[in-house]
């Protein structure tokens, strides 16, 4: 169905609403006075008002209901993000991403994709605050990074009162002990991706989010379920 034909279905009421709103924006300050890029994310923000995009799309979506290129589709909704994101919501988007991550075996990293390309920038600003980078060579969708860059972010966004928690109950779990949690969850996460990659063998794995979330929302009945297996029999070396 194409983007008209779904606009038919769409209420009037809500079709006036999104118009009136949009008149509002082009005629201040004067009609005609709006720059071709600011309309098009104008009008690109109404039509997600109006259900027809996504407010969290995939790039894709954007590509095949708009007919513009990959980089357009970003674009917009780039700008569209920064204009109604907040710092908290990002942030909340991140930890939720930070609880799926897959294991390549490549250089031993860790990678995540991301479809929100303001969401990209805000961890690569993290990591930077961090002293760390990312790998962003081989899709703009797709951030790999070490173990290492992986743990202190997810680190930092932790809450600051829980953290000396779940370290304790990380080392009553098995968790080699070091000073700061980030060096017991590099170690934790170096199990994860030794245990896991070992056991199925592939370039790529994934299903390893209990684990992650059970450290992220810091529940520490469930890390008590979860990570003694793992780590009482393993033999890692701690970090550096």
């Amino acid at each position: 169905m194409s983007l008209i034909q779904e606009l038919h279905q769409i209420g009037a009421e809500n079709v006036k609403e999104a118009f009136v709103d949009f008149l509002e924006q082009y005629l201040n300050p004067a009609f005609g006075s709006m720059s071709k890029r600011d309309i098009d994310i104008l009008l690109f923000m109404k039509l997600q008002d109006l259900g027809l995009i996504q407010h969290n799309p995939e790039l894709y979506e954007i590509v095949s209901s708009l007919k513009v290129t990959r980089a357009k589709a970003r674009n917009l909704l780039y700008e569209a993000k920064m204009r109604t994101t907040t710092v908290e919501e990002l942030d909340n988007e991140l930890k939720n991403i930070l609880k799926s991550p897959v294991f390549l075996k490549e250089n031993d990293k860790i990678s995540l994709e991301i479809g929100n390309p303001l969401l990209i920038d805000h961890l690569r600003d993290k990591l930077k605050k961090l002293k760390h980078i990312t790998d962003g060579s081989f899709s703009p969708e797709l951030v790999k990074l070490t173990i290492g860059a992986y743990a202190a972010l997810f680190e930092s966004m932790l809450n600051e009162k829980s953290k000396d928690t779940i370290r304790k109950a990380l080392i009553q779990c098995g968790a080699i002990e070091e000073p700061t949690l980030k060096g017991i969850l590099t170690n934790v996460f170096k199990s994860l991706a030794g245990k896991f990659l070992g056991k199925m063998g592939d370039e790529i794995v994934a299903g390893t989010s209990e684990y992650f979330s059970a450290i992220m929302e810091e529940d520490i009945r469930l890390i008590q379920q979860l990570f003694p297996r793992l780590l009482q029999s393993d033999d890692s070396e701690p970090s550096n």
